[in-house]
């Protein structure tokens, strides 16, 4: 669990709500069929019955992944149908079902979808009350499915709103702004699987800044984290489009670089480099001049994210060897798990 990005986990979340969903429309509609057998009603029970094993089968088959868009949607429509059927046999009793089924449409999916099929569920129980039901009962029932519809509609979108802030502030380095190791998982991942499938190249710059620690004991910590905020807005003014920035430490840093073979990754290297030394960068009490030092490793056949870090890692420990305020490669260092 704790080597799960935040996409993953919160992605996780939301297959284990709906699939929840499913099978409490499974049990539902079973304990529903029962009923219907005690009332001797044998047709209403089949079909129930039928819909139970439906939902039941879907939320099993899918119980460690994703349900598909198209399942949810059969999942709607198949209860939607039956509680359309329930007001037309049973009058009041059945409107009972259209408030939770109106309710499930929003967890179903998300944002715009979620409130598209809520109205559509809207729609269809209102046309059934208005149609199987004395009118006065039937406006009444319609005017309170469209007070949930827009209640709900209002928190579809603020949840989204909320998600997309809690999922930034998760992913992001609040000092400054680049992305965390939240998201680097799955970035490696993807590339890791760009390169075994498609053979597409993909390199690693491991930075640090040197001698930070006398930076913080002669400046304070305050100046620091100036000199941080300065310093990652610079690397990535110097990047690439395509390259990521990450800060995965207090002064350490990684940039991920698709299509980019070892040389190429170097020249880049070497071009941050000289970024951060050539020009002092200007703190709120004094001025300093800043060196970094730099590791850079292509992607192995066969290696790990682990493994590859490991290597941009060693080669990063190399250059600080030999004097720091440099750029080694990894061709000859050997990844270790």
């Amino acid at each position: 669990m704790p080597n799960q990005s935040a996409d993953t986990l919160l992605q996780s979340f939301r297959n284990k709500v709906t699939r929840n969903i499913v099978w409490a429309g499974a049990i539902t509609q079973l304990l529903l069929a029962g009923v219907q057998v005690w009332l001797v009603h044998y047709i209403q029970a089949a079909v129930l019955l039928v819909a139970a094993i439906v939902l039941a089968v879907i939320a099993y088959w899918y119980r460690s992944k994703r349900i598909p868009d198209v399942w949810r949607v059969i999942f709607m429509m198949l209860l939607t149908s039956i509680c359309f059927a329930s007001i037309r046999t049973n009058g009041a009793i059945g409107v009972y079902w259209a408030y939770p089924l109106l309710v499930a449409s929003f967890f179903m999916f998300r944002d715009g979808f979620a409130i598209a099929l809520a109205s559509v569920v809207t729609i269809v129980m209102s046309a059934a009350a208005l149609l199987y039901m004395p009118a006065s009962d039937g406006w009444r029932i319609t005017a309170s499915l469209l007070v949930i519809l827009v209640l709900g509609s209002v928190f579809v979108v603020m949840l989204g709103r909320m998600q997309k802030l809690l999922h930034q502030l998760v992913v992001t380095d609040t000092l400054t702004g680049l992305q965390n190791r939240h998201r680097l998982n799955n970035v490696l991942s993807q590339l890791i699987h760009n390169f075994r499938r498609y053979h597409r190249p993909a390199s690693l710059i491991m930075l640090d800044l040197d001698h930070f620690k006398l930076l913080n004991d002669k400046h304070g910590h305050l100046f620091g984290d100036q000199m941080l905020k300065q310093l990652a807005a610079r690397l990535k003014a110097t990047l690439r489009i395509n390259d990521q920035l990450f800060r995965v430490g207090g002064e350490e840093f990684l940039v991920v670089m698709p299509e980019t073979e070892l040389e190429e990754a170097v020249k880049v290297a070497e071009k941050l480099r000289l970024a951060i030394a050539n020009t002092p960068f200007d703190g709120k009490d004094a001025q300093a001049h800043l060196t970094i030092s730099i590791g850079v490793a292509q992607l192995r056949a066969e290696q790990t994210w682990a493994e590859w870090i490991n290597t941009a890692d060693t080669a990063l420990l190399e250059a600080k060897r030999k004097g720091r305020n440099q750029v080694c490669k990894a061709e000859s260092y050997t990844p270790t798990a």
